[in-house]
């Protein structure tokens, strides 16, 4: 009688790229390569899912520049002691001071979005989510219909000495990535993460937090890119923006919260060693241990930043008010529409560039002490509408011919990343949608 092998995947984000399906050819292809109970280096862990499945066969190093992606990894790959009293005070976080002193501070604007849902007023919802942030309001002021409000609500929390990393979330994305219910939830469960529950245990459950904020996200591709777009080209508002407003804006978030720790203070744990590093690609190589004889590397390969896509899941990991990019178009200077970090990360590998010379470097500090190196790629077909490639296959393969004397390439077969926009609007894929060098 055969036992089924158990599976070891859990989706933590909605995350560009995501290799949740390509779990099974990865974990194949490394065992090929890597000793018996040999290390693993998870060189560019992202959302952590690779690093959970290989942590039950392998000893893993978890590596990303990150620090949102070192929460995740440290809250799926470690073990954790969590008392009854850190998990039970969150049933009953709403009924807190805090919580009704921050409530009631927000406590008109949650009413005018709400009751524009209920109502279907798309004026006001439009409003909301192209002008609906506290902090660009209080940064830019310039005027429209909610403007009054927002001063007058950032006004109560500068009296209230609210205005600071308590109402974060709440001030900077509530109306533009979040209802503003569920923006200053975020910011009351923060509150008690970092004052109720110890800090050996406090990635945990922010790492459920950023499940959550994942989840209910108000945006396209349930990313933090962009917010979304209410106008169509003649200035006109989409009518059938409604239902994913209605869809998104109305998800309670403390039940989906604690959903989402029971989730993953449940996980099944290894008993192999993990460790979880937060650094550059370079950092990491130079850090790991004598064990580690196969590294596994998803970079980037498009113009796309990965930190653009999850700056606001970067924010709530760091809590540190950060300043907001500007950006100049046709002259005028004004804050970036994603409301950016203005020091969020900018990978080598999306800079054409530079890309070469990243690959370069990753290849030689791999080869140089002895280890295996798999690199996940996709292909880019030039007749389709795929994202350019910054670099290409054939120069990987020149590169990977300098450094290793063994390069093979295997295909993972067709399938279409999550891409950024809707299905309607998916780019296409070409049929070598993944391959493994």
């Amino acid at each position: 009688m055969h036992t089924a092998k158990k599976e070891y995947n859990i989706k933590t984000l909605n995350y560009l790229g995501s290799k949740l399906r390509l779990l099974d050819l990865i974990e194949q292809n490394i065992s090929a390569i890597t000793p018996f109970e040999a290390g693993v280096c998870d060189l560019f862990s992202g959302s952590g899912c690779v690093s959970f499945k290989l942590s039950h066969s392998y000893p893993v190093v978890s590596c990303d520049i990150q620090n949102y992606s070192r929460v995740i990894s440290n809250a799926v790959l470690s073990k954790f002691n969590v008392s009854d009293n850190e998990t039970n005070y969150f049933s009953s976080i709403l009924d807190s001071t805090y919580a009704k002193n921050l409530n009631s501070l927000f406590f008109k604007i949650i009413k005018i979005e709400e009751d524009a849902i209920a109502s279907k007023n798309l004026e006001i919802l439009a409003t909301i989510l192209e002008h609906g942030s506290i902090e660009v309001a209080r940064i830019e002021k310039k005027y429209n219909n909610l403007y009054d409000e927002l001063s007058i609500i950032n006004n109560q929390l500068v009296i209230a000495d609210l205005n600071n990393e308590k109402t974060l979330i709440s001030r900077y994305y509530g109306g533009i990535y979040f209802s503003y219910r569920q923006a200053v939830e975020i910011d009351i469960i923060l509150e008690a993460i970092h004052n109720n529950v110890k800090k050996e245990n406090q990635d945990l459950f922010l790492a459920a937090l950023l499940s959550t904020a994942s989840e209910i996200v108000n945006t396209v591709g349930k990313h933090f890119a962009q917010p979304l777009k209410v106008r169509d080209s003649k200035g006109n508002i989409k009518k059938s923006i409604y239902t994913k407003i209605a869809k998104d804006r109305t998800i309670k978030v403390l039940p989906l919260f604690n959903n989402w720790l029971n989730k993953y203070k449940t996980l099944p744990r290894s008993n192999y060693k993990q460790t979880i590093i937060k650094g550059n690609y370079i950092d990491c190589l130079k850090q790991l241990p004598d064990n580690v004889k196969t590294i596994y590397a998803d970079p980037p390969y498009t113009r796309d930043h990965y930190s653009r896509f999850y700056h606001v899941l970067e924010t709530i990991t760091l809590r540190d008010m950060p300043e907001i990019s500007m950006v100049t178009v046709h002259g005028t200077t004004h804050i970036s529409n994603g409301i950016y970090r203005k020091d969020r990360y900018q990978s080598p590998f999306c800079i054409k560039s530079k890309a070469p010379e990243a690959f370069n470097a990753m290849f030689k500090a791999a080869s140089s002490t002895g280890r295996n190196l798999i690199l996940s790629y996709s292909p880019y077909d030039e007749t389709k509408k795929t994202h350019p490639r910054v670099i290409s296959i054939k120069q990987l393969i020149d590169l990977a011919n300098k450094y290793f004397p063994i390069v093979n390439i295997v295909s993972a077969g067709y399938f279409v990343h999550n891409k950024l926009n809707s299905s309607k609007n998916k780019l296409q894929a070409s049929n070598e949608a993944e391959i493994l060098i």
